[in-house]
């Protein structure tokens, strides 16, 4: 279980490196755009923060996990998105960007309870079946 934390917060901080590189270092590896492929940035951000709550809601020994990974991503996309803002990032914070943050949130979310749902519901009526 150690290793989905581990994995979790490895994935964190990619996402606040990448967000936050500095405008020089994206525009030498091709530009925000990516290899000039319309709305690249869009899919990237998307698939930080799917990878994001698929890792968390997987690490997360909680029981309110799902409320705390979405609150935690949405929280996590305005600092990403305000800190594009600094100087020494030099780049543009975007409001289209967090939504596609919060898209990908959905999306994780959404693939986490389709690949480990099933064991969840197992793991709560074996935990019933013993209290009982």
């Amino acid at each position: 279980m150690r290793h989905w934390l581990y994995a979790a917060i490895g994935w964190t901080l990619l996402i606040f490196v990448l967000c936050w590189m500095p405008r020089t270092i994206v525009d030498q590896a091709g530009g925000e755009g990516g290899f000039m492929i319309p709305n690249l940035d869009k899919v990237a951000h998307s698939g930080l923060f799917a990878g994001f709550a698929f890792l968390w809601l997987k690490a997360a020994p909680v029981r309110k996990r799902l409320a705390l990974v979405v609150l935690a991503g949405l929280a996590i996309a305005v600092i990403t998105e305000l800190g594009q803002l600094m100087p020494v990032v030099n780049r543009e914070a975007d409001i289209d960007d967090g939504l596609f943050d919060l898209l990908g949130i959905a999306l994780g979310s959404i693939a986490y309870f389709g690949v480990f749902g099933r064991e969840r519901v197992e793991e709560a009526v074996v935990a019933q079946a013993k209290g009982a």
